[in-house]
């Protein structure tokens, strides 16, 4: 679970707290889950059009959240789409 007001990732009784750009970007995640994102379209969503933020800034964030999920231990997953971008699955047991 997401609490977008408190800024924290929960998974049973585990919980995390993240930052506010790991929290717009795991929700832009979110919000179109299963689906591919570009690293380009990330990095507007996030930072802006007029930002000085690089792609490598969403990499970065990106291996950010998936040390907070693994530690978690969620069965939500963030895929690399090798060439393209980025996207949330949920594993299956």
């Amino acid at each position: 679970m997401l609490d977008l007001k408190n800024g924290k990732m929960i998974s049973g009784e585990n919980e995390i707290q993240i930052s506010g750009k790991e929290l717009e970007l795991l929700e832009v995640l979110l919000v179109n889950k299963n689906q591919t994102i570009n690293r380009e379209k990330l990095a507007d969503k996030i930072w802006g059009y007029d930002s000085d933020a690089e792609y490598n800034n969403v990499e970065v964030y990106i291996s950010f959240l998936r040390k907070k999920l693994k530690l978690l231990k969620t069965k939500v997953k963030i895929k690399a789409v090798r060439g393209i971008g980025y996207k949330l699955e949920v594993e299956d047991d």
